[in-house]
């Protein structure tokens, strides 16, 4: 996650619509200029969110398979499928509107638009350097003369969809700011986070106009992780970046196991059960008989004749095997590449060295074991991995207000005996990609045709 955050600044897992990034700066330029004060901006925002959600849903009732809901829809949905919304109600904070957080969406988006300099740093949206107030206003300036409506009736607001909708920013004089503010138009010093984000667009884009893409975290994370296409193609060998994600998207297959495998783990867990118990349950999804060394050399190819990383990790998880064997096998396949990748490409991969559960660690500890079965790997790696979520829980730990302790975990164990609150996740670490690339789609970089993505206009030539 940390080097997603270096590769995509100014996006992140919870912001996917562009039009947020120019509303917020749109009421930060209103609230500027007619001297608001913190508690009259946060009306402000609140009811234009209000508004940008029902405009949103009027646009698309049944929303759209490419792009999340406007952030509010499915809080007021009841209101809005009724075919009428009090502003005034579905703004306020708490139970029965639209978010309980005092400042609406603001606070998901402000570390992205402070970065990207759309806001300054404050208690309330102030603009920021980057901003352009006269085209916000005139992209999402209806917004405020909806938000100061007393109520919004769903079927009179079809007709703003074209200009007011989530979707909409690709046409709109907002959209082709924030499109020049995010791709970084090539005035931003080397190195800068502002050129990291260009290189790692310019990647996504390039991707999508010589690939056929329909998901950009599946469809471009592969490019990104397998084959030569990164260090053939004229246009992405030349991106320093591309190294970098390669390395990123690889090391998630190997963290997506753990969270597999421990998922599985927490979920066998019924009552209290004895560690050993799981630890043997463990063992029993392991083929009888086999030793690590034929575990290791079961394992599918990891590299081309040409050195390109092959895509086993695929392979295993599309293999039908049970799956914390197939996940195991990803674990070991990620040990193996350690020796296999060198320069950039290996540098991020590896990321922090040395770390518990590491590539690096999963390597040692299998080839340490060659001698065994995998079934006493498995139980192992039962034990160690018990340990480890005790000892997170416990550095998390915080004292409540009574005096009791409260351990942020959902597994907890008490003289050996396991017992559980809830499940455990089990859902790959966002790459970021489908944000970033819904973004660029809502502000006129991309667009999508019969399920496939394209690069709109000249922006193909401007990323080349």
């Amino acid at each position: 996650m940390r080097m997603v955050d270096r590769l995509v600044p100014g996006v992140t897992a919870v912001t996917p619509h562009a039009r947020y990034y120019a509303l917020h700066g749109l009421v930060a330029a209103h609230a500027e200029a007619g001297g608001l004060d913190a508690s009259a901006a946060r009306t402000l925002l609140r009811r234009a969110e209000v508004a940008l959600a029902t405009v949103s849903f009027a646009h698309h009732p049944e929303g759209l398979e490419w792009l999340p809901r406007a952030h509010g829809v499915d809080a007021m949905a009841g209101r809005l499928r009724a075919g009428a919304v009090a502003v005034g109600e579905a703004e306020m904070p708490g139970k029965g509107g639209y978010v309980s957080n005092s400042w609406g969406f603001w606070g998901p988006y402000a570390g992205s638009e402070v970065a990207l300099g759309v806001l300054g740093p404050g208690p309330m949206p102030v603009p920021g350097p980057r901003l352009d107030a006269v085209a916000v206003r005139d992209g999402l300036g209806g917004l405020l003369e909806l938000a100061a409506e007393e109520t919004l009736h769903v079927a009179e607001l079809a007709s703003f969809g074209d200009r007011l909708c989530v979707c909409a920013g690709g046409d709109s004089a907002d959209g082709a700011w924030l499109a020049d503010l995010m791709c970084g138009a090539g005035s931003e010093e080397r190195g800068s986070r502002a050129e990291t984000r260009r290189q790692t667009i310019r990647l996504l884009a390039r991707v999508v106009g010589e690939r056929p893409v329909a998901h950009f975290t599946r469809d471009v994370g592969r490019v990104f992780a397998f084959g030569d296409f990164l260090t053939t193609d004229p246009v992405t060998s030349g991106i320093d970046a591309a190294a970098a994600w390669r390395g990123v998207v690889l090391r998630n297959y190997s963290v997506g196991a753990w969270r597999r495998l421990w998922s599985w783990l927490v979920a066998r867990v019924e009552g209290l059960t004895p560690v050993d118990e799981l630890a043997d349950r463990f063992a029993d999804e392991m083929p009888r008989g086999m030793t690590v060394d034929a575990f290791l050399s079961s394992l599918p190819a990891t590299r081309s004749t040409t050195g390109a990383p092959l895509p086993a990790e695929l392979e295993l998880r599309g293999s039908g095997e049970a799956s914390p064997l197939a996940e195991l096998r990803v674990l070991a396949v990620g040990a193996r590449r350690v020796d296999e990748l060198d320069g950039r490409v290996r540098d991020a991969f590896l990321g922090q060295r040395g770390v518990e559960l590491g590539p690096e660690w999963v390597g040692r500890r299998l080839d340490e074991a060659r001698p065994l079965q995998v079934r006493d790997v498995a139980r192992r790696l039962t034990y160690d991995l018990v340990a480890r979520s005790q000892r997170i829980a416990l550095a998390k730990a915080r004292r409540r207000s009574d005096g009791s302790l409260w351990l942020p975990t959902r597994l907890h164990e008490r003289d050996g005996l396991l017992y559980r609150t809830s499940q455990e996740g089990r859902g790959d670490v966002g790459l970021r990609l489908d944000q970033l690339g819904s973004v660029l789609a809502t502000c006129g970089v991309l667009r999508r045709d019969d399920e496939r993505w394209s690069v709109t206009g000249d922006w193909r030539a401007r990323l080349d």
